[in-house]
């Protein structure tokens, strides 16, 4: 038995998400069916995380165990053989049977982009189509109370079992082109978690909502809910590190 990790990019916009979801296409049934065609072993892959309908990857990452003997970099092209148009294995490589994708994470980055300028519906699967100026220093600073080791549960979606402590190391905000970059980066999220934060601060842009009001969602750890969720299309999983951040 041997154990692969792989490097995948994919346009969420045609998935359900990446986890199989019955009656839905789904990236992680696609991967699943070019591996049984391959090996015709029945293999479940394990990826860093879930991504939501309409979410894109850069840097997804999942595992799987096989019987099958492949050169390590073989393995690329032979899932790419089989992959749609909208999946692309990166790279591949045999890994140590105590590598796991999801439990050997120890950081994560995510990239929300924005267009202020006007509608673009070209772009619209791509890009969060907010159509009107924001207060890009403002936002700025409303990072700065999100920032930090703190209860995230008002910026999450409902789960009473779940923990919603997490580290933010840091939040990025740049303009390029009418366009807005957002990174993330932190030590995991929940689920919705950068969609309500990017909501906090697309109404902080906006000036409908005041830093201060940021800070007391963010301090009351589930309390206060945050009712504004920024649109799946912007956001993009852009890498999941197994060791010291790299930018």
């Amino acid at each position: 038995m041997v154990r692969i990790k792989c490097l995948v990019s994919y346009d969420g916009s045609r998935f359900y998400g990446f986890q199989i979801q019955p009656h839905h296409r789904s990236v992680q049934g696609e991967i699943q069916s070019a591996l049984k065609k391959i090996t015709q072993e029945d293999i479940v892959i394990h990826a860093s995380g879930r991504t939501d309908a309409g979410v894109h990857a850069v840097g997804q990452v999942f595992h799987f165990d096989t019987q099958k003997d492949l050169p390590e970099k073989q393995w690329k092209s032979a899932l790419n053989h089989f992959m749609p148009t909208d999946i692309h294995i990166r790279d591949t490589w045999i890994v140590d049977q105590d590598f796991h994708s999801r439990y050997s994470a120890c950081w994560k980055e995510y990239r929300y982009y924005l267009n202020m300028g006007e509608y673009n519906p070209i772009e619209a699967n791509y890009v969060a189509q907010v159509n009107r100026n924001l207060d890009i220093e403002l936002m700025k600073e409303a990072t700065k109370v999100m920032i930090g080791c703190h209860n995230y549960a008002s910026f999450c979606a409902q789960d009473p079992y779940g923990n919603t402590y997490r580290t933010i190391y840091d939040i990025k905000v740049q303009e390029v082109n009418s366009k807005l970059e957002i990174r993330f980066l932190g030590d995991g999220f929940r689920r919705y978690m950068i969609r309500y934060l990017m909501g906090a601060l697309i109404r902080v842009g906006m000036h409908k909502w005041s830093i201060e009001q940021v800070k007391e969602m963010v301090d009351s750890a589930g309390q206060i809910k945050c009712l504004h969720k920024a649109k799946a299309e912007g956001l993009y999983l852009y890498q999941v590190g197994y060791g010291v951040y790299r930018e």
